[in-house]
C-alpha cells in the first residue's frame, strides 16, 4: 500500500516543479514524476535505515515494540509491492482465535517469512531465523526489536537457548513464533527432512502448532519487478497443545512432514 501511496507526494512534487518552472515542457512530465517517485522511495528507505540504527543490538528485547512492528510491516508491504508479489491465502479460519502458537511451514525462499508476516499481519508473530538475517542486514535490527530470534543450528547449546527464549516469550503471551523445520531453504522445491528439535519450543511453551505450506516464493526474484508473482499460503491445520505436549517431537515431525508433503505433492 505504501509503495503506491508514495505516488501522491511524487505527484505533488511534480506540480511544485512545474509551478516554479513554468517554461518547462510537458514532455518532461513523465520523467519528472518518475524522478520524484524514486526520490520519495529513497527518502522512505533512508527513514527506515535511521530508525533501525537506533536499535541496541546488545540488548535483549522480550516485547514487540508497536512502532517498530508498524515500521517492519510497512517495509514488508513496500518490498513485496516493489517485487509485485500477490499473496493468496487459504484456511485462515483454522488459525487459533486466541493465544500464542508455533507456526511451521516449508521453506523455499527468503520471501517466505515476508509473505507470511504480511498475510498474518494482525497477529503478533516473530520468526526464528539464521543470525545473518538479523545481524548483517540493517533492516534486521527492526526485526530484532520485534522479538525475532537468531538461531545457530550448528551449535546445539546455542540453538537450545534460542528455543528456550522463544518458549519463554510465548508462555508470557508476548508473541507467537514461526520456524522452518527444514532448517534451510529447499533449492529444488522438494520438502526436505525436518529437524525435530525445532518443535520443542511449542512443547516447552504448551502452545499449539499451526501447520502451513507456502508455494511460489521461489519465483519472485526471477520475475520481479516486471511480472507479478502469485504466492500461495495455505493453513493446513492446527495440532492442539495437548497433543503437542503428549507426543514426541520425532512423531510430531513425521506427522507434520506428511501433511506438508501431501499438500505440496512433493
Amino acid at each position: 500500500m505504501l509503495y503506491y501511496l508514495l505516488l501522491l507526494p511524487a505527484a505533488l512534487a511534480a506540480i511544485w516543479v512545474y509551478a516554479i518552472s513554468p517554461a518547462l515542457s510537458l514532455w518532461w512530465l513523465p520523467p519528472v514524476v518518475l524522478g520524484c517517485f524514486l526520490a520519495a522511495n529513497l527518502l522512505y528507505l533512508l527513514f527506515v535505515v535511521l530508525v533501525c540504527l537506533l536499535v541496541n543490538m546488545r540488548r535483549e528485547y522480550k516485547t514487540i515494540d508497536p512502532f517498530y512492528h508498524t515500521t517492519m510491516m510497512t517495509l514488508v508491504d513496500w518490498l513485496l509491492a516493489v517485487c509485485r508479489v500477490r499473496i493468496h491465502t487459504e484456511g485462515m479460519e483454522k488459525l487459533p482465535q486466541e493465544g500464542e502458537f508455533l507456526f511451521v511451514s516449508n521453506h523455499r525462499s527468503a520471501f517466505d517469512p515476508l509473505a507470511t508476516l504480511l498475510a498474518l499481519r494482525d497477529l503478533p508473530l516473530a520468526f526464528i531465523s539464521k543470525p545473518e538475517n538479523i545481524y548483517k542486514l540493517i533492516v534486521g535490527r527492526c526485526a530484532y526489536r520485534c522479538c525475532f530470534l537468531p538461531i545457530d543450528r550448528d551449535n546445539a547449546r546455542s540453538a537450545l537457548k534460542t528455543i528456550n527464549a522463544a518458549a519463554e516469550r510465548m508462555r508470557a503471551h508476548e508473541c507467537s513464533y514461526g520456524i522452518y523445520p527444514e532448517g534451510t531453504r529447499s533449492k529444488t522445491g522438494e520438502l526436505q527432512a525436518f529437524r525435530s528439535g525445532a518443535l520443542k519450543a511449542a512443547q516447552k511453551a504448551n502452545v499449539p502448532i499451526v501447520v502451513a505450506t507456502i508455494d511460489g516464493t521461489e519465483k519472485v526474484l526471477r520475475r520481479a519487478p516486471w511480472r507479478v508473482t502469485d504466492v500461495y499460503l495455505t493453513i493446513l491445520g492446527v495440532v492442539d497443545a495437548q497433543t503437542v505436549r503428549e507426543t514426541s517431537t520425532r512423531e510430531l515431525s513425521s506427522s507434520i512432514h506428511a501433511q506438508m508433503r501431501m499438500q505440496l505433492g512433493k
